[in-house]
């Protein structure tokens, strides 16, 4: 696949730009969140992150609900199942309830996790992903 076919685009069939959100230490957000760039959550949420981008969560940082993404780097706490394509990484403030599916998995001394992890291979990845992530149904079907 060449890079141009890797290249998001939007509905005009122009290159899409990422684009990366906060949750700051002080919000809450409750929902479903898609984001394809750089998620950082510093504050609540709860329901579903669902993206190919990454996912930050702060040392402040709490999610109640699952995460698909890229990557995931917990410094926060998350309680909830986390579906990665590439990592997890718990630094040593962070802390998991929930399983894990993941390529690599990282844990700092000092890190919490309660659950089961399970290395997945590429094409079991890209199979999670497709079903959860990909084939999405647009969330407003309308003119607004």
């Amino acid at each position: 696949m060449s890079e141009k076919e890797k290249t998001p685009v939007a509905g005009d069939g122009q290159p899409r730009a990422e684009s990366h959100s906060v949750i700051g230490i002080s919000n809450a957000f409750s929902g479903e969140f898609r984001a394809d760039g750089i998620l950082r959550i510093d504050g609540d949420f709860k329901g579903v992150v669902k993206g190919k981008g990454t996912v930050l969560v702060g040392e402040k940082g709490r999610i109640l609900g699952d995460i698909y993404a890229r990557s995931v780097r917990i410094g926060g706490k998350v309680k909830g199942n986390i579906y990665a394509m590439e990592k997890v990484e718990i630094l040593s403030t962070g802390k998991l309830v929930g399983n894990l599916w993941a390529p690599k998995f990282l844990a700092e001394e000092g890190m919490v996790f309660t659950g089961n992890g399970k290395t997945l291979s590429k094409d079991e990845v890209e199979k999670l992903f497709k079903q959860n992530v990909e084939n999405q149904a647009a969330i407003i079907n309308e003119d607004i």
